[in-house]
């Protein structure tokens, strides 16, 4: 049985993860979200819930278990905060809860 749970939520993760995903014009991915963590060459986003506005912290994400992604960079990120909702394009994903991508470009959306 507990090999069932776990074999379920792997397959959910893996789906939540690749499931907001889309592919842009250069053969990268492309991911919207809601910033709740930035550091200088990380940002760590998660998927905006439809009809709450709150501004969620990293732990919180993480506890509710929402789609969420941390991207690093090869350059240091300015202009973006805390709340802000971003666009990021990455070429590489791994599988893990919550993922971890490498970034290329991030773009804020509205401030």
């Amino acid at each position: 049985m507990k090999r069932l749970y776990l074999f379920l939520l792997i397959v959910f993760g893996v789906v939540t993860i690749f499931g907001c995903e889309e592919e842009s014009k250069d053969n990268e991915m492309v991911m919207e979200g809601i910033v709740a963590k930035v550091d200088d060459r990380e940002v760590f986003i998660y998927e905006e819930l439809q009809g709450d506005a709150m501004i969620l912290s990293e732990e919180e994400v993480i506890s509710k278990s929402l789609q969420a992604s941390y991207f690093g960079f090869d350059t240091e990120i300015s202009g973006i905060e805390v709340g802000d909702k971003v666009k990021v394009w990455y070429d590489a994903m791994d599988a893990s809860l919550p993922g971890s991508g490498h970034g290329t470009k991030i773009e804020l959306i509205n401030k």
